[in-house]
């Protein structure tokens, strides 16, 4: 059994209350204002890394009892002793996935095992006490998950420098070595230089994106000396598509973080001999000096490469930029540090309010994490329903709410008062919503009763005024409602229960209601078929998107067209 979850009091900035390191996820983003503890926090888990036991300060510590450690405690075919019936089987095996408290005080003793999670009433006064003994000896003896993996640190304070030639480079967190060890791949006889000039030079590729078509990367050495040039010292040279080469040195910083990220993530294992799933990277503040586009593309590599690789990161940052790329994703977790001008806590992120009140704490409006990427406006809760799940179906899930783009409501009838419009052109009594943000789309229902019907005068103006606008487009439902994209077979399956074993749903037509209305012009669909009169909007949302698993249940009318559109335009806000 590890110890998978801790909270822990007592260690340098982290005094008066306790702080929380649980259930370690493949990203970890430590976010939080500028000297509140962030550094020390990642001090804490590389000593979970290098050593076999937890660090010397007051511990809560919890983990799963397994398999296979039960079994070395509660062996097979094993009688006698206290525990009067095989071990394993009548014993042993009813632990296996249950969880245990305990803790480990400042001295390394441990106290206060809670074993409540475990079936123990079943058993006899003595054998209880056995039992418990042996479940004590486990969390007693048991490290922390970490423990044993190669921790690499990237300081906030990093950069490349020409170096002389080392011997045996190392790469320390500030950046040093960087050069001699590119220098040693592409120079040296016996190392691989396709790993800086293929692996590492794809990736950097990958990440700039547009910004920047990388074609080499190699050393060289200069002649003469310089103020800044040690005599005899090398430098990383780079090339890009249709520009001369230049030296690293004539480049921001941002670059530099990339190419040490990479360095880290893609060359030391090789250095080290050692599978990249045993390394937990640490980057402290890898947005500084880099555009957020340029930061987010970074921030989707890292994303990617612990999904393939199976290593683990942990981010530093005071960006709401990683927050909102990293807040819906289930690779990721949140982790707050704040300070009170005493002492440091840090705790883990976990509802939608304590994100948006992080956003505030770091100086961002609500309105920014919209600014972010681009606004989805939709006339209500269950249109953004539907819209989550095609995306997800249309882009393979590639796409995210919160951090691709972010839903916003306009009310429906409501967007009456609304408006896309210039400054010059703008209604000073109504709500500009194009000041919000440039990158958007409008999704309205047509509410049409026939193909002949117009659109109603508040619609017809949205369209008039996105039609306008350069990158935003209006989508108009080509049938009554959104509702009605949905194919019959997806409605059977929700409404299965109110059917009798004869009636069968057919589809819905282009501009029937499907709900029951105030006014009556004739029976509405659920009406109709199932003899349905009451049913919530937002609950055959929720039941049909959990029907829809293929592209195929989304091809009414223009669905297939319009969300093609869709997903071209966030890819386009994303830089994708």
């Amino acid at each position: 059994m590890y110890i998978d979850s801790i909270q822990y009091l007592g260690y340098h900035c982290f005094k008066d209350s306790l702080s929380e390191l649980k259930y370690i996820k493949p990203i970890n983003v430590i976010i939080g204002r500028n000297n509140s503890g962030k550094s020390y926090y990642l001090r804490f888990i590389e000593l979970l890394c290098i050593r076999n036991t937890v660090p010397n300060v007051d511990c809560i510590c919890s983990g799963v009892l397994d398999e296979r450690t039960l079994k070395d405690r509660f062996p097979e075919n094993t009688y006698g002793g206290p525990l009067t019936s095989e071990h394993w089987s009548n014993y042993g095996r009813h632990f296996v996935g249950k969880r245990i408290f305990w803790d480990i005080r400042r001295d390394g003793t441990v106290a206060n095992i809670n074993l409540d999670t475990l079936p123990l009433n079943r058993y006899g006064h003595e054998q209880y006490i056995e039992i418990k003994n042996i479940i004590e000896n486990i969390a007693r003896h048991s490290k922390h998950f970490l423990s044993g993996t190669n921790f690499r640190w990237l300081l906030a304070d990093r950069d490349i420098r020409p170096e002389i030639d080392a011997n045996d480079p190392q790469l320390l967190p500030d950046g040093t070595g960087a050069t001699s060890i590119i220098n040693r791949y592409v120079n040296t006889i016996g190392f691989r230089r396709e790993l800086i000039q293929q692996d590492l030079l794809f990736a950097l590729d990958d990440i700039f994106g547009k910004d920047g078509r990388f074609i080499e990367i190699t050393a060289r050495k200069h002649a003469l000396a310089s103020p800044i040039n040690p005599p005899g010292s090398w430098e990383i040279i780079l090339g890009e598509q249709g520009k001369e080469l230049y030296s690293l040195s004539e480049s921001g910083s941002g670059l530099k973080t990339i190419i040490l990220v990479l360095l880290n993530l893609l060359v030391i294992p090789e250095m080290e001999k050692k599978e990249k799933s045993s390394y937990v990277f640490a980057f402290e503040e890898l947005e500084n000096n880099l555009h957020p586009a340029l930061f987010r593309r970074l921030l989707e590599y890292l994303e990617e490469y612990v999904t393939r690789e199976k290593a683990i990161i942990f981010l530093t940052t005071h960006s709401s930029v990683a927050l909102d790329f990293f807040g819906t994703s289930n690779s990721a977790q949140i982790i707050r540090v704040t300070h009170d001008g005493k002492s440091a806590v840090a705790r883990s992120i976990s509802t939608h309010f304590d994100k948006l009140d992080l956003l505030a704490e770091l100086g961002t409006r609500p309105s920014d994490l919209l600014q972010a990427n681009g606004i989805i406006w939709v006339e209500g809760p269950s249109d953004r329903i539907y819209l989550n799940k095609w995306i997800e179906l249309f882009s393979d899930g590639s796409l995210h709410e919160g951090r691709d783009y972010q839903c916003a409501f306009t009310g429906g009838s409501l967007i009456g008062r609304d408006q896309f419009a210039s400054p010059d052109d703008q209604n000073a009594d109504w709500a500009n919503l194009l000041n919000l943000n440039r990158n958007f789309i409008v999704i309205c229902d047509s509410d049409r009763t026939n193909e002949t019907d117009s659109l109603k005068p508040r619609v017809q103006r949205i369209k008039d005024e996105v039609d306008k606008i350069p990158g935003s487009f209006i989508w108009i439902t080509q049938g009554k409602e959104i509702e009605n994209y949905l194919t019959g077979s997806v409605l059977a399956e929700v409404f299965k229960q109110d059917l009798s074993p004869e009636q069968e749903l057919v589809e819905i037509e282009q501009y029937q209601p499907l709900f029951p209305k105030k006014k009556k012009d004739g029976l509405s669909y659920l009406e109709k078929n199932p003899g349905i009169t009451n049913f919530e909007k937002i609950d055959l949302a929720i039941q049909a998107t959990r029907i829809m698993t293929e592209k195929e249940q989304c091809s009414r009318f223009d669905l297939v067209e319009k969300m093609e559109r869709v997903i071209a335009t966030i890819g386009k806000w994303n830089g994708k």
